[in-house]
């Protein structure tokens, strides 16, 4: 995990090991500070203590869902603001529709597509290339 405090913080809740390492390795060469959660509930705890700039969340995983997670997530006020947006295998309407109830700010369908997901971040934080 790189550790540059200058560089956006990027947190990445995804149980499956073969997906998390890469996408976080990527995320980490195009200049962010990545760190991972693999469920839900270690997502939310490493959320209020780290404090990323943007969370990348899966949905389906074990103890808690990126839908609880994200609820729990908007809930709370240290971490209401910061910005969410899934990255799921399920991409239909009414997973979609759930994303927006708890709160998510988007979608990402898997595969995941790296530019993409980099400038959704830079856009979202505002961030000059």
């Amino acid at each position: 995990m790189m550790r540059d405090e200058s560089s956006p913080r990027v947190l990445y809740v995804e149980d499956e090991k073969d997906l998390r390492e890469p996408i976080s390795q990527m995320l980490e060469i195009l200049g962010y500070t990545v760190d991972c959660a693999i469920n839900g509930a270690e997502g939310v705890e490493k959320a209020k203590s780290w404090r990323p700039d943007f969370i990348l969340m899966d949905i389906r995983m074990p103890k808690i869902d990126g839908f609880e997670a994200t609820r729990l997530l908007r809930s709370n006020p240290s971490t209401e603001k910061i910005p969410i947006f899934i990255l799921s295998a399920y991409d239909d309407a009414k997973t979609r529709a759930h994303c927006r109830e708890v709160g998510a700010d988007g979608f990402f369908s898997k595969p995941a597509d790296i530019e993409k997901i980099d400038a959704t971040i830079r856009r979202t934080l505002q961030i000059v290339p």
